[in-house]
């Protein structure tokens, strides 16, 4: 069974928060939120090294590494188990997701996360611009958002939006469950870590550290420019394949709020997404 997961190369981050700003372009976030964040190790604020400059001709201690964080898609996720009812559930392939039109606001799985990958919309969300962006439906007031994975695009045989777009190749998305996809021969063959590993939720994103590896730009089935039925200079309507009625026939485990309303998809449908 298909059980997606994703390896970042801390090696390879830069820091450039590209994945944070396609994330968030993607996913129709909201402003003042973020679900994919790039974190400065050590320094004080976002970009402030740590360590200090040289001083009488010494070569001094300026250091800067970064922890990229969003959800981490637990295999024992402590945001399904606290929901009361239950809108956030773990999809068949691995990815956990939220039914925002079950979602009550109560924020048990804010409090439950070990990784504070969860937002709240106190007011009513704000998009720039206001038509919102990307493919996804915005979500309403008083409902909790997170990282999906992009399963909109997964669903369609892409690779999340912020592995498509790191300059770096620190990222590889793809099935866990299989040996000889690239995210597990990574994790085979390199050292990694999950965050916070003893609190017992399984992340399914694993971090690469201390040996740099050789990176991958591309690891899913298709990208969007080797779509033939896609020009990216036209106003979407006459990109919509013919074919295109939801996801929920991609046989991908029913993603709640893959394509809703006139948010048409800008892809086919294909098989389901990840490298291999």
């Amino acid at each position: 069974m298909t059980n997606y997961g994703l390896v970042i190369d801390q090696e390879r981050c830069i820091g450039c928060q590209a994945c944070a700003v396609s994330c968030k372009q993607e996913n129709n976030v909201p402003m003042g939120q973020f679900w994919n964040r790039v974190l400065t190790e050590g320094g004080d604020k976002i970009d402030t090294p740590s360590g200090g400059y040289p001083e009488d001709g010494g070569s001094g201690s300026l250091d800067m590494e970064y922890q990229p964080t969003a959800c981490q898609h637990c295999e024992n996720a402590p945001c399904v188990k606290v929901c009361p009812v239950n809108a956030t559930y773990t999809r068949d392939d691995g990815i956990v997701e939220i039914d925002y039109d079950k979602c009550i606001g109560c924020r048990y799985c804010m409090a439950a996360c070990p990784y504070n990958a969860r937002v709240f919309n106190w007011d009513e969300p704000e998009q720039m611009p206001e038509e919102g962006t990307g493919d996804v439906a915005a979500r309403p007031q008083g409902v909790v958002e997170k990282c999906t994975f992009c399963s909109h695009r997964v669903d369609e045989g892409l690779d999340p939006a912020c592995v498509v777009n790191c300059p770096a190749d620190a990222r590889i998305f793809g099935d866990l469950d299989d040996e000889g996809s690239t995210v597990s021969k990574y994790i085979n063959e390199y050292e990694t870590d999950q965050l916070l590993e003893d609190r017992g939720t399984d992340p399914k994103t694993h971090y690469i550290s201390g040996e740099m590896s050789p990176g991958r730009p591309q690891t899913s089935d298709k990208m969007e420019s080797e779509l033939d039925d896609v020009s990216p200079w036209s106003d979407g309507t006459e990109d919509v394949p013919s074919e295109a009625g939801g996801s929920d026939s991609s046989g991908s485990g029913g993603s709640h709020h893959s394509i809703e309303g006139d948010a048409d998809p800008h892809v086919p449908a294909v098989g389901s997404g990840g490298d291999d």
